[in-house]
């Protein structure tokens, strides 16, 4: 299997992507967004992309791709994968004169805090992934990276902290793309978008109200503005069960007529990998 994922080698994606098909082809792609186009191009077969993050939540350019109206991928495997941001450069910095720190920008951000202590001169920049941020660093003396450990020993660059994140538990859940939808497992999730049909009182509980009559559980929604008129939205919502099984199919029915438009993601296992 062709397994696309945003590279360079050493990001959290290519961990994640080695953690879900450890015998994959793996294929790097510059962005999120690449690697979704590279399964619809038929350059891979599927592409893992990160979807959130529990420190600083959604990932943006993934909601991103899933609102796309000629979508032609379904979600049909998720990842949680622990994170640990270090502190990594050129060996010999000073620190407290650093005057830029590369990194993706999810990492910065969950990273703020302790980078100001940190690195209290250094101007955050962003890089395409937590890999080329190093590889940045690398090439440029004087300034440093947020990535992880595979990475900076990939690139040979100095680990200066090992765990720099804000709060502690840092975990990103990827999902995976591909054309292909997956068959009920017994432990499924199933992933939802839509908008709303009227902009009054009441018009979110009843899209919802389908899945509370029947207890299945919603175990995620968000919203995310549409971009295309100030105060709409798209709703994403994650509940348990397989589309398949007679009760959540039936609650999507009933939900659908209340939304101007309601996409099915994807139904997929749940993930269980950390658990042990």
């Amino acid at each position: 299997m062709r397994l696309a994922f945003l590279g360079p080698a050493g990001t959290y994606a290519e961990a994640a992507a080695r953690l879900y098909a450890p015998d994959a082809e793996l294929v790097p792609a510059r962005t999120f967004t690449a690697a979704a186009q590279a399964v619809e191009d038929g350059e891979a077969d599927e592409a893992v992309c990160a979807i959130e993050n529990a420190l600083e939540g959604p990932v943006a350019e993934t909601l991103a791709i899933l609102v796309q109206d000629d979508l032609a991928l379904h979600i049909n495997a998720e990842i949680v994968l622990d994170i640990r941001h270090a502190l990594v450069g050129l060996p010999g910095l000073d620190l407290a004169t650093v005057p830029v720190v590369y990194s993706h920008p999810q990492a910065l951000a969950q990273c703020r805090r302790r980078l100001s202590e940190l690195v209290p001169a250094a101007e955050p920049v962003a890089a395409l992934s937590t890999a080329a941020a190093i590889e940045a660093a690398m090439a440029e003396p004087g300034t440093i990276a947020v990535g992880n450990q595979r990475a900076a020993e990939l690139y040979d660059a100095h680990c200066y902290e090992e765990d720099i994140a804000d709060l502690p538990n840092n975990q990103t859940r990827f999902i995976v793309l591909a054309r292909s939808e997956q068959p009920a497992s017994g432990d499924d999730k199933t992933s939802l978008v839509f908008t709303m049909a009227h902009d009054r009182p009441g018009s979110l509980v009843e899209v919802l109200q389908p899945f509370a009559d029947r207890s299945i559980n919603m175990t995620k929604i968000e919203s995310r503005p549409t971009g295309r008129q100030l105060g709409t939205y798209f709703f994403f919502a994650d509940v348990e069960g397989h589309q398949q099984e007679p009760e959540v199919a039936a609650a999507i029915t009933e939900a659908r007529p209340h939304t101007q438009w309601l996409h099915v993601l994807g139904s997929y296992p749940r993930w269980t990998g950390n658990d042990a």
